[in-house]
């Protein structure tokens, strides 16, 4: 996978052969596009707490870092989602409860909502949010949102879900650093990360302070600004957390 600058936002490529092989999956399933992103499970606690102190803000959620999408339309689509509808939108926060599948909502109260009027100019009438356990991990999963120009009574997800754990295999086979949301570039300070894989290592603060060309006092911040985030007790319960969020 490689990562390009898009109007200022990390845009993932992944192999056209695996990508090419997601979409005739799905499509086999009776959707057109989607995109895939790696989803925090604390993710709906954290909306809900919405606080600048939690690890997930909401300005950090509202994001479309660590997302590739299924072709330019569906980018184009999930872009416009996320910049203009989503921090209004009751489908936003549902869709990160990520306990079952979740069916967006394309009318509140009798009338169509901003949603609605995003998916249909495109000639969707269905919207699927779907999110795939990680066995390998307790903080974060996967989540496929599924596009279709069909009523969502058509779909056997039964079948569906053994297609999309398959797919999230695949995907998580290859390109598992990139699709964690801890691992995102504007979640946590660089400096702060380096230093903490430092600490990891063993070394003490005035050895991570030559090695980053940084002063004792500016180890000091990086670590307590990591700690607060992590809401870790110490030293070695920050280490810990960081290599369960496989940021370090």
């Amino acid at each position: 996978m490689q990562n390009i600058e898009s109007d200022g936002l990390a845009e993932f490529v992944i192999s056209p052969l695996i990508l090419q092989s997601i979409k005739s999956v799905i499509a086999s399933h009776g959707f057109g596009g989607f995109w895939f992103q790696g989803i925090p499970n604390r993710a709906y606690q954290d909306y809900l707490l919405n606080s600048k102190k939690s690890i997930l803000t909401r300005r950090m959620l509202y994001s479309s870092g660590g997302v590739f999408s299924s072709s330019h339309t569906a980018q184009k689509i999930q872009r416009h989602y996320i910049d203009q509808v989503a921090p209004r939108d009751i489908n936003f926060g549902l869709a990160l409860k990520l306990e079952q599948p979740y069916y967006y909502q394309l009318s509140e109260r009798g009338q169509v909502n901003k949603a609605n009027k995003l998916f249909s100019s495109y000639g969707i009438k269905t919207v699927l949010s779907y999110p795939v356990r990680h066995y390998a991990s307790e903080a974060w999963c996967g989540r496929f949102t599924l596009l279709s120009k069909e009523r969502e009574l058509n779909f056997d997800l039964v079948d569906l879900d053994t297609s999309l754990k398959q797919l999230q295999t695949v995907l998580f086979e290859h390109y598992h650093q990139e699709l964690n949301p801890y691992r995102q570039v504007s979640l946590f300070n660089q400096t702060a990360i380096k230093a903490l894989k430092m600490v990891a290592k063993g070394l003490q603060n005035s050895e991570i302070s030559e090695e980053l060309h940084i002063t004792i006092r500016g180890v000091e911040y990086h670590l307590e600004s990591m700690r607060n985030k992590l809401s870790a007790s110490n030293r070695a319960n920050l280490v810990h957390i960081a290599h369960q969020l496989e940021i370090i």
